[in-house]
């Protein structure tokens, strides 16, 4: 494999949001060997830059759900090779719904990631996802005027609450008007442009390195990768992944506590 496209929260991480030294090791070891590393993520672009830090690695990303896509070296973003902004038409129906229901929203841009909380108790959730934000307070009324003139656009609108059924009920108001999302972990609803997913961002990115997608192992956990999963040569689904995931995967490894990319990265580097 010339490839190996890896998602972050639930796969190359464990719990605690960190790489463990088993994972570190055999992505470098890959990296040696002359395969190209990259991070599938819905987290942002900045938070794709710190673990390729924390690696040591140089490679490539597709953060925010492979809404933005970029080669990274020394943890800084060396070239930015395709981005997609979400329609503000879009943006404005998805914060209206997700005001009447009551979720939090974090809006994210590429230097910032603006939270909208629209209910008194937050109900939000204590993770490592919500750890890798870099945020700022916002209103939504101001945030609104600046979309509309064209002041700022976001990648990625992800939803939170630690009351579900408030995103199930989100999803389905979302597809009435037509808009497409996908979770990342349960707590977490997401929606990118039309079109935007990371098995569409890895096509662009494997055309680009002239690498066949029958030359790319992925990794993942949730329903966010099942086009990635879907478009690679060999597809890993976590032990830990969604039931979705397990279904459509060539094969099941460990889960990210028990360092389960390793586990497959040491067959192919053996």
């Amino acid at each position: 494999m010339k490839l190996a496209a890896i998602d972050l929260d639930g796969t190359l991480l464990n719990r605690e949001g960190v790489v463990s030294e088993e994972n570190a090791k055999a992505l470098k070891a890959f990296d040696r060997q002359g395969g190209t590393v990259v991070l599938a993520t819905g987290r942002s672009i900045q938070s794709a830059k710190e673990v390729f830090a924390e690696l040591e690695l140089s490679g490539y990303t597709l953060a925010s759900n492979g809404a933005y896509v970029a080669r990274i070296e020394k943890g800084e973003i060396q070239d930015v090779l395709k981005s997609y902004t979400i329609l503000p038409e879009t943006v404005n129906t998805a914060l209206s719904l997700a005001m009447k229901t009551e979720v939090t929203v974090v809006a994210s841009r590429a230097t910032q990631d603006d939270r909208i909380s629209f209910a008194q108790d937050k109900n939000e959730v204590n993770s490592p996802y919500y750890a890798q934000f870099n945020l700022k307070e916002s209103k939504v009324e101001e945030l609104l005027e600046q979309i509309e003139q064209e002041e700022i656009s976001y990648f990625k609108l992800a939803f939170t609450d630690g009351d579900t059924s408030k995103l199930v009920k989100l999803r389905s108001q979302l597809e009435k008007k037509q808009i497409n999302s996908s979770y990342s972990d349960k707590y977490w609803l997401e929606v990118m442009a039309e079109g935007v997913n990371k098995g569409a961002a890895l096509k662009f990115l494997t055309s680009y390195l002239t690498i066949d997608l029958a030359d790319v192992l992925a990794f993942g956990d949730q329903e966010n990768d099942l086009e990635m999963l879907k478009l690679s040569g060999k597809s890993i689904a976590m032990g830990n992944a969604a039931p979705a995931v397990k279904k459509i995967a060539d094969t099941l490894t460990k889960t990210n506590e028990e360092a389960g990319v390793a586990y497959i990265l040491n067959d192919y580097l053996s």
